[in-house]
């Protein structure tokens, strides 16, 4: 009787053993959420042109480096994609986006505005860090990336300011 008893209980435990690992995992803790950003709000399409809460913006301020197809020269696309780097890191740390009075549009009827990432004007934070130029009239406000840059020229961004965006300061 004893060895009955005994597979009795070896069958029982052999088939309750696993119910016990299936119970339901704990919630996690509610202090885990999502970190905080601008998630799905912005877009950087190319540093000075974005797509923010569904609206197409170009910066008023700032003319930056413009990416393939668009670029003028080899090292105007290179300059590109350091720049749009920059200026997507700058959305992915911002908590708060602001949108400025739109002043007007641009040759692909996005509106120009002032795009504020936490209070700071994103156009003229790329200017001091001598990543854009600054918009002007002509041309819609096109700065030559291709040419050699001379701080006598309107709107240039500082010298050398390109070369040494990858250094830290």
């Amino acid at each position: 009787m004893n060895s009955h008893r005994l597979f009795s209980l070896l069958g029982v435990l052999s088939l309750t053993a696993p119910l016990a690992a299936c119970q339901k995992t704990p919630d996690p803790p509610a202090s885990i959420s999502a970190p905080p950003g601008l998630g799905d709000r912005v877009r950087v399409l190319s540093a000075d042109a974005l797509v923010i809460d569904g609206r197409h913006v170009r910066l008023a301020n700032a003319y930056a480096p413009q990416g393939v197809p668009d670029a003028r020269c080899w090292a105007e696309a290179a300059a590109a994609k350091q720049v749009t780097d920059w200026v997507r890191a700058k959305v992915r740390d911002a908590r708060i986006v602001a949108i400025e009075t739109p002043d007007g549009f641009d040759e692909f009827h996005r509106e120009l505005a002032v795009v504020r990432l936490d209070g700071e004007d994103l156009g003229q934070a790329l200017y001091e860090a001598g990543l854009a130029g600054r918009r002007t009239d002509a041309a819609y406000g096109r700065f030559s990336w291709c040419e050699p840059i001379s701080g006598k020229a309107a709107g240039a961004p500082a010298v050398g300011s390109l070369l040494d965006s990858g250094k830290q300061r």
